[in-house]
């Protein structure tokens, strides 16, 4: 066996490990009912405990996988994805945030009838249009970097 052959079985079996352990966290979050001790009272209603464990093994093991996902990568492609997020995701964060600047100086409603108009709403909805506009210039620009390489 050659030496990237044996990389990427390790890679696999760390993921294969991960996901068995993630599988563990589904059953105790899903079984798990008992409130968290540590939740402040000015939250609201806390979640159980399971959720929280869930949360947090959901949150390590994307980390993780992101990790061996990433080293898996060739340079060609790292370089790819590291400029496309530079200068799309930077580049769609800019064209979106204008729009939205625009539209809601030019009167439009930028929620659904449906959604109670509260300043929490508003920041949710940036927050999910900042992201958005990241996403679909990070798209483009990657698209625009492999067609150019071709």
């Amino acid at each position: 066996m050659n030496t990237a052959t044996k990389i990427a079985a390790a890679n696999k079996k760390k993921m294969d490990d991960l996901t068995v352990g993630l599988c563990a966290l589904t059953v105790v979050g899903v079984s798990a009912t008992a409130a968290p001790p540590f939740w402040p009272a000015t939250w609201g209603q806390a979640p159980s405990i399971g959720v929280v464990v869930l949360a947090a093994g959901l949150a390590v093991f994307l980390a993780l996988h992101t990790r061996y996902w990433w080293r898996s990568l060739d340079e060609a492609a790292q370089e790819a994805h590291k400029w496309a997020w530079w200068w799309g995701g930077n580049l769609g964060f800019i064209v979106g945030g204008a729009a939205v600047v625009i539209a809601a100086l030019n009167g439009v409603d930028l929620l659904p009838a449906r959604v109670p108009h509260t300043d929490t709403a508003l920041i949710a909805l940036g927050v999910v249009a900042a992201f958005a506009a990241q996403a679909v210039g990070y798209g483009v620009a990657w698209c625009g970097w492999w067609m150019a390489r071709r």
